[in-house]
């Protein structure tokens, strides 16, 4: 079966797994649904069905390179010419006018560490194959990921 990014809805599903959240010293126990978070994940939720509408598909969207038959949003596949890079830099700017600007950490913010590991998976090592298993995972799902400042 082809692979593809997230639907909002099914997003929206994903956070809603158990995880521990905390605001204020009060538990969250859902994102989607509580003041702090909704407004952001339904802004997140939003963008992801973007990239599932007709009429944006051929600004958002590429086949994905991992041989699924699926698809993906531009900024998660690795460019392979200036074109590409131009058309990455269009979807982004897309993506962005969704929300006006406004979501600073969308997924496609940490979509070229993803792109990294497809483009020279060899310079990872022994750990060339784990390169190739994210790169695969970030582009046929457009995973939302981050890193964490302790």
């Amino acid at each position: 079966m082809p692979k593809r990014p997230l639907t909002g809805e099914e997003y929206l599903k994903s956070l809603q797994d158990g995880r521990e959240i905390y605001i204020y010293g009060e538990r969250v126990k859902d994102v989607t649904t509580h003041p702090a978070f909704r407004n952001a994940a339904a802004s997140i939720a939003q963008m992801y069905d973007a990239l599932h509408k007709p009429d944006m598909q051929d600004t958002l969207c590429w086949g994905t390179d991992t041989g699924s038959g699926g698809y993906t949003h531009k900024f998660f596949r690795v460019a392979k010419s200036a074109d590409d890079l131009r058309q990455q830099r269009d979807a982004i700017a897309e993506w962005s006018r969704l929300s006006y600007g406004w979501m600073g950490r969308t997924p496609d913010y940490k979509a070229a560490f993803g792109c990294a590991l497809g483009a020279n998976p060899a310079f990872y090592g022994q750990f060339e194959q784990n390169a190739r298993s994210w790169y695969t995972r970030i582009q046929e799902t457009g995973l939302y990921f981050n890193h964490a400042i302790r």
